[in-house]
Formats: structure tokens, C-alpha cells, sequence
């Protein structure tokens, strides 16, 4: 995560990662056990733990497990290797004092949001907050775990062209990021069923969420106006508002973090293992200072927000097979009309990425390639099961075996190789 202190950078300069993973035992029920691993590793009760380059905390919900590099890096493969050495101590942690294990994807496939409890310690005003205003027993709360990419803001200029380029990339990200195809036991109707949910768990004060897709700004003062001023207009009056600074609750799919000059990407779902979050990140880094250039060279021109906000809902819906507009992010050279997939948008943009990125990144594009080309986590897990459950297995049973495979990839740091 990029600290105060990142306001020495430059945009693109470096990267922070921040990964979510569902605790559970070995039947894979959530088990709410991070308070006692947290006060075995830290001495004392805390809800945030530093451990050389990495930092463990909680996310709202009692059973969800954080991990970021403490400061970003301007090499994702040196992020990986932290990220790797981080998970794989606290791993170790779980498996030998209670016998659990880290859980991957975005959504955990059987349980339900009365299966687990709101954090008890740091936040947990601010958290029960949010649980008189919403109704947070719900999975757009309590069953949602994601990769948060963090990148540097660089001067107003720089950053607002930024923002309107994420803007424009956005919708198509959880094309190759989807990795919550089942909830509940049962395969959902979406590919990306934790968007799904995400798109309106706010839906008592929508201006929160707004459509997902943050609305273009000129300006810090214009964002600041109409985006942090109707949030707080809209909670004034909520029991203990008073206690959520609109740059917490703004929910929207890329927010900008003032408070640590960083805007943070909040679409992505996390994947099987950290290398496949990083591959993400590095095509997410060179995709957007390919399209932020285009901005300033005025060869971008920016698409009309509805279109964004439908091509999203498409994308979440069905994945790389999407039906998308996305004229925009076509090379200036291609002059083609009519709406195009999803799948063929992001292969336009990858072709883009290498010159963007540093050599040891490289590497990760084969598994960007990879995941465009067969789709992503979640359409990969959808075709499994079907295959499974058409052979007679049962559907938990074939669920329980894709997501053990998936846990020991988590464990090995590999992709899921079916």
C-alpha cells in the first residue's frame, strides 16, 4: 500500500498490492480465528501486524486475512517474492496452531454470511457503523475477497489523466480477473458473482458506489465536489457518520486515495495464487501508462460514461465472452465500428503492454495471454464443474475438489493448471 511517504513518486513509479484470502478449516468452513493467530504472532492483542517487507491485517469481516507490501515496489516481481515469503510464514502459522489454511478466489463457495462475525477490534466503531446504515449480513460484505493494485499519483495533471484512463480500462478488467464463479454451494448467474453483489451493496445510499465506474474528473476540487461532498451529504443524519470520512466509503471501482497519494483499483477479484495477481498488476501498470500517454498525445478520446457502466455489466455477466462497445481502446489504426468481446479488447491491449514494462516483467505476460485466451479463474472453475458434475458427480463434491486444488496452489505459488 503507497503511504504518505509516497508522495515522492512518480506516476507508474512503483506498485502496491494488497491481497485478500478467507480462513478455514479443513472442510473448508470459515473459521473466524485471526484475533488468536494475530496475538500469537504480535505477543499482545492487534489487528495489524508488520513482519520485515509485509504487512497481516483484517478486513471487516472476522474471517478475512490481508497481506500487503508495507512499502510498494517499483519491481512486481520483487513485490511477488515478498508477498510469497509473507503468506507462506503465516501459512505455516495457521496450519500448525489451528489446523486451517488460506482459501483463494473472490468469493468463499459454500458459506453463508451468517457463517461468520464482524471484527471485533481496531475499526470496529467505524464497522458497526456501517452495519446500522447497511444491511452488511449479506456477500457483497462479508463474502468478498479482492486484489487492491495501488498506483502512485504523479502532479494534478498527470493524475487526472490517469484517473480518466482507469476509467477507461475498468470495465473490462474482471474479464481477466474473475475468480468468483459459485457462492452458496451453487454456480451464480454471473462470471464475476462478486461484482454482482459488489454493484449494490450500497444500494441505501448509492451515491457510495455510484455506477462502479468512476465518473471523469478535471480536477482534484472537481472530484472532491462531486464525489466526496455527496457522500457526505448523503450520510449526514446516519447514527456515528460522523466517524466515516468519505474517502473510506467512496466505493466506487478505482477511488482516490488522498490521504496516501495512490489511486487504488478495487475491481479485481483475487486469483488462485500470488503470481497471477502480479501478472495482473504488471498487464493493469503498462496498460494504463499505454492509455494515459494516448490521453495526453489526444489520441484518446474519452467514451461516454453510460457505455462504460453497460459494458461492466456485460463483463461481469459474461466474462471475456462479453459483447462490449470499447471503440476506445481499439489501436487509432483500427478504425472498426460495432461492438467487439471483451476477449478480443484486452488481446488489442496486451499486444500494447511490453513496451510499457520492465523486463523482469516480462514473464507475466504469458499468463495474461493465458487467461485472455482460455478465459479467466472463474470461467475456468465454471467449465470445470460442469465437466465434473456431467460425468455424475455431485456438485459439492466436485466444488470441494476444484477449491482444495486451488488452495494448494495458493500453497506452491502456481496457476491452477486445468
Amino acid at each position: 500500500m503507497i503511504s504518505q511517504a509516497g508522495s515522492g513518486y512518480g506516476l507508474f513509479d512503483v506498485v502496491g498490492i494488497e491481497l485478500e484470502y478467507v480462513v478455514v478449516d479443513e472442510d473448508l468452513k470459515p473459521r473466524c480465528l485471526l484475533e488468536d493467530a494475530f496475538r500469537g504472532v504480535h505477543g499482545h492483542p492487534t489487528s495489524e501486524i508488520q513482519r520485515g517487507d509485509i504487512g497481516f491485517s483484517n478486513e471487516l469481516a472476522a474471517h478475512v486475512f490481508e497481506i500487503k507490501n508495507r512499502e510498494p515496489q517499483g519491481s512486481l516481481a520483487v513485490a511477488e517474492a515478498q508477498l510469497v515469503e509473507g503468506l507462506g510464514f503465516f501459512a505455516e502459522v495457521l496450519r500448525e496452531r489451528f489446523g486451517a489454511r488460506l482459501l483463494p478466489t473472490g468469493m468463499h463457495p459454500f458459506m453463508r454470511p451468517s457463517d461468520t462475525k464482524l471484527w471485533q477490534r481496531a475499526n470496529r466503531a467505524i464497522y458497526e457503523t456501517y452495519a446500522r446504515i447497511f444491511s452488511i449480513q449479506a456477500h457483497g460484505w462479508l463474502n468478498v475477497q479482492a486484489s487492491h493494485v495501488n498506483l502512485p499519483f504523479g502532479s494534478e495533471a498527470e493524475t487526472v489523466l490517469l484517473h480518466n484512463a482507469t476509467a477507461c480500462l475498468l470495465p473490462y478488467l474482471p474479464a481477466l480477473a474473475a475468480s468468483s464463479p459459485v457462492y452458496e454451494g451453487e454456480i451464480g448467474p454471473s462470471v464475476d458473482n462478486r461484482l454482482e453483489f459488489y454493484k449494490t451493496n450500497q444500494r441505501a445510499i448509492p451515491v457510495i458506489t455510484g455506477r462502479v465506474i468512476p465518473e471523469y474528473i478535471t480536477s482534484y476540487a472537481d472530484y472532491r465536489r462531486n464525489v466526496f461532498r455527496p457522500i457526505r451529504e448523503s450520510l449526514d443524519g446516519h447514527l456515528g457518520a460522523d466517524r466515516l470520512r468519505p474517502e473510506w466509503v467512496n466505493s466506487r471501482g478505482a477511488i482516490m486515495r488522498f490521504s496516501r497519494r495512490a489511486l487504488e483499483i478495487k475491481v479485481l477479484d483475487v486469483q488462485e495464487c500470488v503470481k497471477a495477481d502480479i501478472a495482473i498488476a504488471v498487464f493493469i501498470r503498462g496498460a494504463l501508462r499505454y492509455l494515459t500517454r494516448r490521453l495526453r498525445a489526444g489520441t484518446l478520446r474519452l467514451p461516454e460514461h453510460g457505455m462504460l457502466v453497460e459494458d461492466l455489466d456485460s463483463v461481469i455477466r459474461d466474462g471475456t465472452q462479453a459483447r462490449v462497445h470499447a471503440a476506445h481502446l481499439r489501436p487509432p489504426s483500427m478504425k472498426e465500428l460495432g461492438s467487439t468481446t471483451a476477449r478480443s479488447v484486452l488481446g488489442d491491449l496486451l499486444e500494447q503492454v511490453p513496451a510499457e514494462i520492465a523486463a523482469d516483467e516480462l514473464p507475466y505476460l504469458t499468463l495474461v495471454a493465458d487467461r485472455i485466451q482460455r478465459g479467466s479463474l472463474s470461467e475456468r472453475i465454471r467449465y470445470r464443474l460442469s465437466k465434473r458434475t456431467g460425468r455424475g458427480v455431485a456438485l459439492p463434491l466436485a466444488i470441494r475438489e476444484v477449491y482444495t486444488e486451488l488452495m494448494n496452489c495458493l500453497q506452491r505459488n502456481s496457476p491452477w493448471p486445468d
